[in-house]
């Protein structure tokens, strides 16, 4: 085997590399050095072992995101390149004529890390291959039989018995008896679902995935249809207005609100996002390895989701129209309405009540984030997750203005400079629109003290605090990993460099071994939510900030989360994502005081539990979980914990 200035060299020639090979199941995996490329002759444990590939080389420059295939011969070939095995609409299709061609992941949107599969010239011989991180994890308590373990502690526990009112019991989800109403509680599911597929996903780890689909069916079972919500005696006037023309057959989650009961459509979109990724992700895999509760998981959530859910959203539901005008309107038109609203103004402070008014919400950002990943589904495997022409539609078009809505809240700040001072620029969205809400009535201060009634002090260019922030990379990796079927080319690998240069070059505090976040995602650390949770209550600039303080707590837990999920996009987030698993390791006494102080999440931020048992703390597990695919050997194993 030859090696230029590429990594690794792949062929079919024995002796050439170094080789792992079994026939009884087991991957085949050819590695380099730092930079590698993995290629996969056998994916699964059930697929028995393939003919040789045909005689074709594919190989990544050291360093880059260069991609080079050679063939043997010098003909008209045609390379395809799907996250599915089923090549039903691949993300890369490239025919070329000669022996070589050449392109960058990073325009083709390939994402490291995730695992691809390649056909060349229509062989039916599947190769599978995963573009090399820069960065990885060799800390040996770091593996995915520890992130499996923690799930089974604290994921199962959280997502059930805490907030869903089920529980595992012997093997299986079950119902418990309960009085009162889950719609609210619903919303925090996703900080543990999510993780846990992401994790799954990087990890091979079906038994999670097979055991989330059945959390979702069970969790059928207590919803009520919109018929029998609005006919409750104390419904809210709010819910009785949005859903007057709905199908009333339409099944949803039941909530309170003070003495009053009705539904809440954040807490609804941000528990059904995991399911539309586990949607995807079934439909990534091959027909054998979906088990049957994965089965009729998608046969029974895609119009759950769809019809159900982001049909009526989108489309059906009555809004209050921005600024006036209309009484009501559909969601889409809402924001098109927005857009035309703000359309070549420059507004004052005086203008802030229609900054708000014509805000994207986090609810857009998930339902959008949803109906990405179900057209993901459906390009993958149309029988798994069947929608009609009229869907597509609907979704591609909700998506296109939802893009455009969130594009038109960009804020560009092209002095930004990284931690060498090259000018690289970067990018911030919704800056200014929410300082109407009582929430940033003191975020233009930024001392220790807490601030009195009268020292009132608005910063009118804050964004997004950093701790609702995090839905921002989920939303935009989400919408880069299924280009293919939104028919949008937004993100570009750009885009996500500018906001990603945002959160490392202008909120992250710069000190990897001590790292700290400001409160705001433009960059800005003023307090937050003064008086939220009472009159002593808000969370102070993050320096001053303690999780142990009931009164003046950390946003550090919500913002290191899903970050992780575009670190192939910056070395220097992929360098701060491995001091954050790092600082959870850390033995000396100052580097454990700092993280329990500003990192303790329901449980201190290192490996916690019995030496036969041990798993990773809540906000300690929600880093590693979201970074699972820089973990250097990625089989399930459960290696000793090491301390140092």
């Amino acid at each position: 085997m030859t090696q230029d200035s590429f990594g690794t060299d792949f062929d079919n020639k024995t002796g050439e590399a170094e080789r792992i090979r079994q026939c009884d199941g087991v991957a085949v995996t050819i590695q380099g050095k730092r930079y590698f490329l993995t290629i996969m002759l056998l994916f699964a444990m059930s697929v028995p072992c393939l003919r040789a590939a045909p005689d074709f080389r594919i190989v990544q420059q050291r360093g880059t995101d260069l991609i080079q295939v050679s063939a043997p011969t010098s003909s008209r070939h045609k390379l395809e390149i799907d996250d599915a095995f089923s090549f039903r609409t691949p993300v890369v299709t490239r025919i070329f004529d000669g022996t070589r061609i050449e392109f960058h992941g990073n325009d083709l949107a390939l994402i490291p890390g995730v695992d691809y599969h390649v056909r060349f010239d229509g062989n039916p011989a599947i190769r599978d291959f995963s573009l090399a991180l820069s960065t990885s994890i060799t800390e040996p308590a770091v593996n995915c039989g520890m992130l499996r373990a923690t799930w089974e502690e604290t994921g199962r526990t959280e997502t059930g018995w805490a907030f869903s009112a089920v529980r595992w019991e012997n093997g299986r989800w079950v119902l418990l008896p309960h009085s009162y109403l889950i719609g609210q509680s619903l919303y925090s599911t996703e900080l543990y679902l999510r993780p846990a597929l992401n994790a799954a996903s990087a990890c091979h780890d079906l038994q999670t995935l097979d055991e989330i689909a059945q959390y979702y069916l069970l969790m059928l079972q207590q919803t009520e249809p919109v018929g029998k919500l609005l006919s409750r005696p104390n419904v809210t006037a709010e819910t009785k207005q949005r859903l007057a023309s709905v199908d009333p057959s339409a099944r949803t989650f039941a909530a309170s609100f003070g003495d009053q009961v009705g539904e809440g459509e954040l807490y609804n979109a941000q528990w059904l996002h995991p399911a539309a990724k586990l949607l995807r992700l079934i439909s990534q895999l091959p027909g054998e390895r979906r088990t049957p509760a994965m089965k009729t998981f998608a046969a029974q959530y895609t119009p759950f989701i769809v019809t159900e859910h982001l049909d009526r959203y989108f489309i059906h539901e009555k809004l209050p129209a921005p600024g006036g005008g209309p009484p009501v309107v559909a969601r889409i038109e809402r924001w098109k309405l927005s857009m035309l609203a703000l359309k070549g103004k420059q507004l004052s402070d005086a203008d802030k009540w229609l900054r708000w008014d014509t805000a994207m919400s986090d609810i857009d950002i998930w339902l959008l984030a949803s109906a990405a990943e179900v057209l993901g589904a459906h390009v993958n495997e149309p029988a798994l997750a069947p929608l009609d022409a009229h869907q597509v539609a609907m979704l591609q078009s909700a998506l296109q203005t939802g893009v455009r809505f969130f594009q038109s809240r960009r804020t560009d700040y092209p002095e930004t400079k990284n931690f060498q001072g090259e000018r690289v620029a970067s990018a911030s969205y919704f800056n200014g629109d929410y300082i109407a809400n009582s929430e940033y009535d003191y975020s233009a201060i930024t001392n220790e003290k807490f601030p009195a009634p009268a020292e009132k002090s608005i910063f009118t260019g804050a964004s997004w605090d950093i701790s609702h922030a995090y839905r921002l990379p989920i939303f935009l990796r989400t919408l880069y990993e299924n280009r293919k079927a939104t028919e949008s080319d937004f993100p570009q690998f750009h885009d996500l460099q500018l906001i990603v240069n945002q959160y490392v070059y202008r909120v992250f505090n710069g000190d990897f071994s001590r790292p700290l976040f400001h409160n705001f995602f433009d960059g800005s650390d003023g307090w937050y939510r003064v008086g939220y949770h009472g009159a002593a209550f808000g969370y102070p600039p993050s320096r001053y900030c303690d999780m142990h303080n009931p009164n003046q707590p950390c946003l550090t837990p919500g913002n290191i989360i899903a970050w992780g999920q575009l670190a192939f996009a910056n070395s220097d987030l992929a360098r701060l994502e491995q001091s954050l698993v790092e600082l959870g390791f850390a033995g000396a006494s100052e580097p454990r005081l700092f993280r329990d102080r500003y990192y303790f999440y329901e449980s201190p931020y290192q490996v916690i539990g019995a030496e036969r048992k041990q798993i990773y703390g809540t906000a300690l597990y929600f880093v590693i979980a979201e970074n699972a695919a820089m973990i250097e050997d990625r089989r399930q194993s459960d290696p000793p914990v090491s301390s140092r």
